[in-house]
């Protein structure tokens, strides 16, 4: 538990950055945490746009229950993308997922 709250204190102190209002903030944080709850482990988050930050990418490798726990999350409308794909051409059995978060 003391892991997941220092990687929330970490994610807000970067998401904060990106001056976003206080509710895509909040409902971004969550989601977040969400997915790493649900077996995401999370390798990069990205803040992206000009002239001003308006999405949020989130990378990395789920673990082999994280698809079955998915169909739960994927029905909310947070995410504005969701892409799946090999991690490469010498390890193919492991899977990439980018996540973005628009505003």
């Amino acid at each position: 538990m003391a892991d997941s709250k220092e990687f929330e204190a970490a994610l807000m102190a970067k998401l904060a950055h990106g001056q976003f209002d206080k509710t895509f903030l909040k409902t971004t944080s969550t989601a977040i945490m969400e997915l790493r709850k649900q077996g995401l482990v999370i390798d990069d988050i990205f803040i992206k746009g000009k002239p001003r930050f308006d999405r949020i990418i989130i990378n990395g490798k789920p673990d082999p229950e994280f698809f079955g726990k998915m169909k739960d999350i994927l029905v909310r409308p947070k995410f504005s993308r969701f892409e799946v794909f090999p991690y490469g051409i010498l390890n193919p059995e492991t899977l990439k997922v980018q996540v973005t978060f628009g505003l």
